[in-house]
C-alpha cells in the first residue's frame, strides 16, 4: 500500500512546517529554541491545525503495520528489530541529539555558556530536560512493547484473522467517544499543549489517549482490511467537509472565543473530529491520487525516517540564521521549510542509510 508510505513521508514534511512555523507565530511558547524578533497570527492559525493530526497520524500508520509485522515475525524477532529500528535512535538522539537542538534556544539569548557545560549541567533539570522529536520513538517504541505483551497473554488476539468490513460507523462512534472522553478527562488537568516527562518518557498528557487511540485504530483498520477489495475505502468528500468545519470551529474555540466550561468541552470536542476527520481524508487523498511508486515518492518514503530523524540539527540553525535577514516571514518560512527538507533527505540517503550500523537503523 503505497499509500500510507507516502501518506507518512507527507506527514513528516508538515512536521517540519510546523516546527518552523512556531518561530513565526504570534503567542509562541516562551521555551521555542528560535523565536523571530516578528509575528504573525497566520503562524499561530497554522501551528494549531497542522498539530491537531499529524502525530495521530503517524501513530496510525505505525498500528497498521505493526500486527502483520508481528504475527510474521513472533514476539522476539519482532521486538528486536524494534529495538534496532527505533530504540536504539530513541536512545542515542535523547541524549546526544536533544541536547544540543536544546542549547541552540539558549546560544539564540546569547548564553555564555559552553554546550558541554549546559549538556553536563543544565540540561538535566525537570524545568529544561527535553527530547526533542525523539520523544515519539520512545512513546511508539512502549506501544510496540504494549503490543507484543498483549499477543503473548491473549490466545485469542494470536487468533484473530482479517476480516473485510465497509461499514466500521459503529466502531468508530466508540472509537470517537471513548478518545475524546478520556482527552477531556484529562484536559482537566493539564492543558492541550502542556509537556511532561519521568525523564524516560516525555509526552503531552492531553494527547496520550490520542497516542493509544490511534495505534489500536490502526491495528483495528488491518484487522477490518481497510483500504482493501471489500474493506472500508474513506472517500474525501465525505470525511473532507467535516474536517473543514471542524477545524474552523477549533479555530474559534482557540483563538475567539472567552474561557468557560462550553468552551472547554467545545474544544476538545472540535479538537478530536477535526483529529479524525483529518486523518480520514487524508487516507482518502493519498490512496486517490498518490498511490503510486515513483521515483520521488519512494525515496521520500525510504528517507522519511532519517529525515524526521535529522531535521531539528538543521531546521533550528537555520531559523536562527534567518532571525537577522530582513525578509517576509513567508519567505523565512518557506526558505527554511525547504532548506531542512532538502539537506536532511540527502543527509538521510547518503548517510544514515549507507553508513555502518546506521544503516541497520534507518
Amino acid at each position: 500500500m503505497y499509500f500510507l508510505d507516502n501518506l507518512r513521508a507527507a506527514t513528516i514534511w508538515l512536521v517540519i512546517v510546523l516546527h518552523a512555523s512556531i518561530t513565526y507565530m504570534a503567542y509562541p511558547p516562551q521555551w521555542w529554541y528560535v523565536l523571530d524578533k516578528h509575528s504573525d497570527l497566520t503562524f499561530t492559525q497554522l501551528v494549531l491545525l497542522i498539530d491537531v493530526p499529524i502525530m495521530p497520524i503517524l501513530f496510525f500508520v505505525a498500528g497498521y503495520f505493526a500486527y502483520p509485522s508481528l504475527r510474521k515475525r513472533g514476539t522476539h524477532q519482532f521486538l528486536k528489530e524494534k529495538a534496532i529500528r527505533v530504540g536504539a535512535p530513541w536512545v542515542l538522539g535523547a541524549l546526544l541529539l536533544a541536547p544540543p537542538t536544546t542549547y541552540i534556544g539558549y546560544w539564540s539569548l546569547g548564553t555564555s555558556k559552553s554546550l558541554w557545560e549546559f549538556w553536563a549541567v543544565d540540561f538535566w533539570s525537570p524545568f529544561v530536560f527535553q527530547q526533542s522529536v525523539y520523544w515519539f520513538l520512545g512513546m511508539l517504541m512502549l506501544l510496540f512493547a504494549l503490543l507484543c505483551w498483549i499477543y503473548e497473554i491473549s490466545p485469542r488476539m494470536r487468533a484473530l484473522e482479517q476480516g473485510p468490513s465497509s461499514r466500521p460507523w459503529l466502531a468508530l462512534a466508540v472509537f470517537s467517544v471513548i478518545v475524546t472522553g478520556s482527552f477531556l478527562w484529562v484536559n482537566l488537568a493539564y492543558p492541550i499543549d502542556a509537556w511532561t516527562h519521568g525523564y524516560l518518557l516525555v509526552f503531552q498528557p492531553v494527547r496520550v489517549p490520542l497516542y493509544l487511540g490511534y495505534f489500536c485504530l490502526g491495528v483495528y483498520a488491518h484487522l477490518r482490511a481497510w483500504f482493501t477489495p471489500g474493506g472500508y475505502c474513506p472517500r474525501v468528500w465525505t470525511w473532507g467537509v467535516v474536517a473543514v468545519l471542524a477545524g474552523l470551529g477549533y479555530l474559534t474555540c482557540r483563538l475567539g472565543s472567552e474561557p468557560g466550561p462550553l468552551v472547554f468541552v467545545a474544544t476538545g470536542v472540535a479538537f478530536n473530529i477535526f483529529c479524525l476527520t483529518a486523518l480520514m481524508t487524508a487516507l482518502a487523498l493519498f490512496r486517490t491520487w498518490v498511490n503510486g511508486a515513483g521515483r520521488f515518492w519512494r525515496s521520500q518514503a525510504v528517507n522519511s525516517y532519517g529525515i524526521y530523524y535529522v531535521h531539528p540539527l538543521i531546521l533550528y540553525p537555520l531559523a536562527y540564521l534567518l532571525v537577522s535577514v530582513e525578509l517576509p516571514l513567508g519567505v523565512k518560512a518557506a526558505l527554511a521549510v525547504v532548506s531542512t527538507v532538502l539537506l536532511a533527505w540527502g543527509i538521510s540517503a547518503a548517510i544514515l542509510k549507507r553508513a555502518p550500523l546506521l544503516s541497520e537503523m534507518f
